[in-house]
């Protein structure tokens, strides 16, 4: 069956209990994993554990796309439900696995298992996606870029959850930088969440020098511009962007969190390459996504940041935050030779 409009986020809340399996695909691959999440956690106990979920590649089913019937037909080892979430980044065996579909479509009590696709942009001649729209035991969803009134409703709804309001004109000023990714946006609320304190204080309201101070694109310097200066090898490059944040006013607390964040994200494209991934295909799987423009700069640092050389920057960083969290400590001259310790590792390696 075809699920549209307001009735995907009904579906996704509630999903009716005869469904077998859910395909969510469009250009929106972040929502489209937001929304798989959700999904896993209304099909399955324990989504997380190994033995009650398995997760296939389109790859894991392009020799042997029988693999896909088996897992779901197959009992639970433990007892309690279990979920198959399949990551579907081509179709070359999209007719083989249209008919398993429409198999346990017609055959549901033979499905031990619910199942999540999770894809890309797929064309109305997709075989996947039609089978999955046919079916009445099967469901689609598209998931398509945020509109500006869904960014706006989403900045407001996800601050308040932290006790923070928003100015009108902040507002205003921010959803254009937010992009049409709802994962991209949920990543840039998170980091203005984090910077008012998550509403520690009574009264934290976001105003357009906020905005100006940390959103991406907001500000003559970014937090962004100082860590990919660093992470590229560009040591004075990266003590000029530190510098004119400080002035700027922009905590070193919230800029080495977002290091660490960074770290976090290229040993997790690492992870992915490690396992068969191109390195652009590491890049894409990571989720929220990485900036258009910044696509370039993370593949590079990719190259010039071995696994154990990230790690090591890791371990760092963490031991820079208790040193930063010490009453009295030199906050930004600590983090200022972080900063140079990576740029000049990074610059020798280019």
């Amino acid at each position: 069956m075809k699920i549209t409009g307001t009735r995907a986020g009904r579906f996704i809340n509630s999903p009716q209990a005869d469904i077998i399996g859910v395909l969510l695909y469009g250009p929106d691959r972040g929502f489209a994993k937001e929304r798989a999440n959700q999904l896993a956690q209304k099909f399955c106990d324990n989504p997380g554990d190994a033995f009650a979920a398995t997760v296939l590649t389109a790859d894991d089913l392009t020799g042997d796309p029988a693999k896909l019937a088996d897992e779901i037909s197959a009992l639970s080892m433990f007892g309690g439900s279990r979920l198959v979430r399949v990551r579907l980044d081509h179709e070359r065996n999209g007719a083989a696995i249209a008919k398993i579909i429409k198999q346990f479509d017609a055959a549901p009590e033979t499905a031990e298992a619910k199942v999540i696709f999770e894809a890309g942009d797929l064309s109305p001649r997709s075989a996947v996606r039609k089978a999955f729209e046919a079916a009445g035991r099967f469901a689609a969803i598209g998931c398509y870029a945020a509109s500006t009134g869904d960014l706006a409703n989403l900045a407001r709804s996800s601050l308040e959850t932290h006790g923070i309001s928003i100015e009108k004109d902040a507002l205003d000023l921010w959803v254009p930088l937010l992009g049409g990714d709802h994962a991209l946006a949920r990543s840039e609320i998170e980091k203005m969440a984090l910077y008012k304190g998550y509403g520690k204080s009574a009264g934290a309201a976001v105003t357009t020098e906020d905005i100006r101070a940390v959103a991406a694109g907001g500000q003559s310097v970014s937090i962004d511009d100082i860590i990919m200066s660093a992470m590229n090898g560009q040591p004075a490059k990266c003590d000029t962007h530190f510098r004119r944040a400080v002035a700027g006013k922009i905590s070193a607390v919230i800029i080495l969190l977002s290091l660490q964040r960074h770290l976090g994200r290229l040993l997790e494209a690492g992870a992915n390459m490690a396992a068969g991934e191109s390195p652009e295909g590491a890049i894409k799987a990571l989720r929220p996504p990485v900036f258009y423009n910044q696509q370039g700069p993370f593949l590079s640092q990719l190259r010039l940041w071995p696994t154990g050389m990230l790690e090591r920057a890791l371990r760092q960083s963490v031991e820079a935050e208790k040193q930063i969290k010490t009453a009295g400590a030199p906050v930004e001259a600590i983090m200022g030779r972080l900063l140079i310790a990576l740029a000049s590792y990074a610059q020798k390696r280019r």
